[in-house]
């Protein structure tokens, strides 16, 4: 089971397995997080234990709440398997990725 929990005010962070079955509730939940933050957040992937295409879309569906919202977003600690799909398909370009 998945989660996404706040860490402070301008960090939160996501555990358990990015997956089609969850990752609407997922994306919900981290709405009425973002919709509550100021202007910075970090989004920390440090506790996903699994993650594929499902997951690329949850990050780009945050970042376009959080551009309408003017809040800065970052990602960080994205697991191997993630950063892999968003390498293959040239969606890292544009995910706001914090340095390892």
């Amino acid at each position: 089971m998945a989660s996404i929990e706040p860490v402070s005010k301008d960090c939160f962070k996501v555990s358990g397995e990015l997956a089609f079955a969850n990752v609407v509730a997922i994306r919900d939940q981290g709405i009425v997080l973002l919709d509550k933050a100021d202007s910075d957040v970090e989004i920390s992937l440090a506790g996903v234990t699994r993650a594929g295409s499902a997951a690329v879309s949850l990050l780009l569906s945050w970042l376009r709440f959080a551009a309408e919202k003017e809040i800065n977003l970052v990602f960080s600690h994205l697991p191997a398997d993630l950063d892999g799909v968003a390498r293959v398909s040239g969606i890292d370009q544009i995910l706001p990725i914090a340095s390892k």
